[in-house]
C-alpha cells in the first residue's frame, strides 16, 4: 500500500501547478437493491472522466497540421472516433498525468474494471478519457422524514486524491450523464426518476492539513418510494383499531372494567404495529410520517382509556350519561380531524420534496435538450432525452 507523507500537502501548497480540468459523466446502467433498513444500495455504474492532454494534440504535429487545414483529418474525426487500437498501444497512459480519481461511499465491489482511451475533437485537441464500469455497494445517508413517501437521493461520491490547487472536477456538458429506468430492479417498491444531478464537493483529510482540500462531485439519481404496501398493510389497519375504540362506548357505563378492557386490548395492538414500523427503518432521533401516524392513533387510544377510567367518578347517572354522550362525540370530531391533518401534512411536506425533484428533472431535460439542439441545428421540437449508450 502507497504510504502518504504527511508533510508532503504543504509543499504541494506552496509549489505552482498547473490546475486541470477534468470533465465527469455518469451513466446508472442498472440500479438493484435499495436497502432502507441498513442505509445502502447496489448499483452498476459507468463513470467517464476525460481531460486534457496538450503533449497529444494533433495540431502540434506538421505532418497532419494540412490534413487539418484541407478537412481530411477533420473528416476523420467528426463523430469524435478514437484512434486505432495499434496507436493506443504505443500511448503509455501512465507517463501521463492522472486525476487519480476515487470513490468515497463504496462498501464493497463486486466488479470493478478500468481502462483508458485517447480522443481527439474536429479542432485536433488531444483527450484522454478514462472509464470505469463499477459495480458495488454503495452507502447512503437516506432522509426517512418523509417515510414512507420519501424520495431518496442515490448518490456516487467521486472525489481525487489531488488538491484543489490541481484539479477541478465538473460535470461533462458534451456528454450528458442519465440514468437507465428500464433495468430498474425494484419497480414493484420504487419508482427511479429520469434525471441525474451532479454537485461539487470539497473534503479534506483528517490526517493533513486543514488547508490541503480535495475537490469532488456528488452524482445522484433520484428514487421515490412507493407507498402502497405501507398504506394498505399499516396504516389501514391502524386507522381501523382507532375507529374500533369509539365502540367501546357502546358497552353500559355500569361495566367500567368490560370498556377498559377493550381499550386495552386496541393498546396493545397499536403497539405491535409500531414494532413492525421500526422493522422498515433504521434506529433514527426523528419521526417519520409512519411514526407520527402511529403514535398519534396510540394517544387518542389511550385518551379514550383515560375517559373511561374517569367517567366512574361522576355520581350522577342523568350527568355521567351525559357526558359520555358529549364525549363520544367530542371524540368522534376529534378522530376525523385528525385524519385530515394528517393527509394535509403529508401532501404539503410531499410536494415540497417532489417538487424540488421536479425542478432538477426539468434543469436536466433543459441541458439535454440544449445539447440535441446543438448536435442537430435543424431540430426544431424537443424530445425527451433517453439514456445514452456507454
Amino acid at each position: 500500500m502507497e504510504e502518504e507523507n504527511p508533510t508532503a500537502p504543504n509543499e504541494d501548497i506552496n509549489e505552482v501547478v498547473e490546475k486541470r480540468k477534468a470533465l465527469i459523466k455518469v451513466v446508472f446502467l442498472k440500479v438493484g437493491e435499495i436497502d432502507t433498513l441498513k442505509e445502502f444500495f447496489v448499483a452498476d455504474v459507468f463513470i467517464q472522466i476525460r481531460w486534457r492532454e496538450p503533449t497529444l494534440d494533433i495540431l502540434t504535429e506538421g505532418g497532419r497540421m494540412k490534413q487539418v487545414l484541407t478537412g481530411a483529418l477533420r473528416t476523420l474525426t467528426q463523430n469524435n472516433l478514437e484512434i486505432p487500437k495499434q496507436k493506443n498501444k504505443k500511448i503509455q497512459f501512465e507517463s501521463y498525468w492522472d486525476p487519480k480519481i476515487i470513490f468515497q461511499n463504496v462498501l464493497s465491489e463486486s466488479k470493478h474494471s478500468e481502462w483508458k482511451l485517447l480522443k481527439h475533437n474536429d479542432d485536433g485537441e488531444a483527450f484522454i478519457v478514462q472509464k470505469h464500469r463499477l459495480k458495488a455497494t454503495f452507502s447512503e445517508n437516506l432522509e426517512l422524514a418523509l417515510f414512507p413517501f420519501d424520495i431518496q437521493d442515490l448518490t456516487l461520491i467521486i472525489s481525487t486524491e489531488r488538491s484543489e490547487a490541481e484539479i477541478e472536477l465538473e460535470e461533462d456538458m458534451e456528454e450528458i450523464s442519465s440514468v437507465q429506468i428500464d433495468s430498474f430492479a425494484k419497480e414493484q417498491e420504487w419508482t427511479l426518476h429520469e434525471c441525474v444531478s451532479i454537485t461539487p464537493k470539497v473534503t479534506t483529510k483528517a490526517y493533513t492539513n486543514p488547508g490541503y482540500k480535495n475537490p469532488g462531485v456528488v452524482v445522484g439519481c433520484f428514487a421515490g418510494r412507493r407507498a402502497g404496501f405501507f398504506i394498505w398493510n399499516v396504516m389501514l389497519i391502524m386507522t381501523l383499531i382507532s375507529s374500533l375504540s369509539l365502540a367501546t362506548f357502546s358497552v353500559d357505563r355500569a361495566l367500567p372494567q368490560n370498556r377498559l378492557q377493550l381499550s386495552f386490548t386496541l393498546v396493545l395492538t397499536g403497539v405491535a404495529f409500531k414494532f413492525v414500523a421500526n422493522q422498515s427503518i433504521p434506529k433514527i432521533s426523528y419521526l417519520t410520517h409512519l411514526d407520527r401516524y402511529i403514535l398519534g392513533s396510540m394517544i387518542f387510544l389511550y385518551l379514550i382509556c383515560m375517559w373511561h377510567a374517569f367517567v366512574t367518578l361522576i355520581g350522577d347517572k342523568a350527568t355521567s350519561k351525559e357526558a359520555d354522550k358529549d364525549a363520544f362525540i367530542v371524540f368522534a370530531s376529534c378522530f376525523v380531524c385528525l385524519q385530515i391533518l394528517f393527509i394535509v401534512s403529508v401532501v404539503i411536506s410531499g410536494y415540497q420534496r417532489y417538487s424540488s425533484v421536479k425542478k432538477i428533472e426539468r434543469q436536466y431535460q433543459e441541458k439535454a435538450n440544449r445539447r440535441i439542439n446543438k448536435e442537430n441545428p435543424s431540430m426544431k421540437k424537443t424530445r425527451k432525452v433517453r439514456s445514452m449508450n456507454v
